[in-house]
């Protein structure tokens, strides 16, 4: 079978073409991804991020199916949105259907940031200000300072997936300060995954990306190194590694 060393149930949003590419890509040898998605979200609004918390139900019971190790919820606003009480709410719904302890990515962005041991970071989103504020609200909840905020400002999320790379590099370079102490690409759809190496290197600080803390947790929960070498520092500690 597939996944002898691991299945990983992937939740994702149904315009999503972003996450499950990028979790592919990085799966090693005897870990499997299956995908199960959740309807709704293209354009962010409260309405439809509240409604995924529902729709998410319909997709982990399918993805339960398939006796996943891990669940992941793979939307960085649904998971935020709500703030932290929501969040954990989510894991604990997809957990009993699933059987499989769930990692959302924001709880992972909180997560690696405060293993980080950061406390003030800057942050680069594609997202409006609603969002961008109850953003800042979460990490604030986790004891996480937004030093600077840089955007992308846009609505349809859909559309998240057509900022190019070096968009993203070219914005974490516009948006950095001094004082922070990393650099946090939220949004599952933006492909910031290729350029977290670059960015590090050019910075001389972390920089995190909502896949990459997302399969951080995943992986830290089904007890696996995967061996990850490209793709940011953060992984790298997975085997022991800065």
């Amino acid at each position: 079978m597939y996944g002898w060393r691991g299945r990983i149930g992937l939740l994702v949003p149904s315009i999503n073409t972003t996450m499950e590419t990028e979790f592919w890509r990085i799966a090693p040898r005897g870990v499997s991804v299956h995908s199960a998605r959740i309807a709704g979200g293209r354009h962010g609004t409260p309405e439809e991020l509240r409604n995924m918390e529902n729709a998410s139900k319909h997709a982990a019971s399918e993805v339960a199916m398939i006796e996943p190790d891990v669940v992941v919820y793979g939307c960085t606003s649904g998971s935020f949105f709500e703030g932290p009480e929501w969040n954990e709410k989510i894991c604990a719904q997809l957990t009993e259907i699933t059987k499989a302890p769930t990692v959302t990515t924001a709880g992972a962005m909180a997560a690696c940031l405060q293993a980080g041991g950061h406390r003030k970071v800057d942050v680069v989103t594609p997202y409006v200000e609603l969002t961008n504020d109850r953003l800042k609200a979460f990490l604030k909840r986790h004891d996480i300072e937004v030093g600077k905020l840089g955007t992308f400002d846009m609505l349809d999320m859909f559309d998240h997936a057509k900022i190019l790379p070096e968009e993203i590099y070219s914005k974490v370079k516009e948006t950095i300060t001094p004082d922070s102490e990393a650099v946090f690409v939220a949004c599952t759809q933006l492909r910031a995954l290729e350029v977290l190496d670059l960015l590090e290197r050019d910075l001389g600080k972390p920089v995190y990306s909502a896949v990459q803390a997302s399969a951080w947790q995943a992986y830290q929960a089904m007890g696996i190194d995967p061996g990850i070498d490209d793709c940011g520092s953060l992984l790298r500690k997975l085997s022991g590694r800065k």
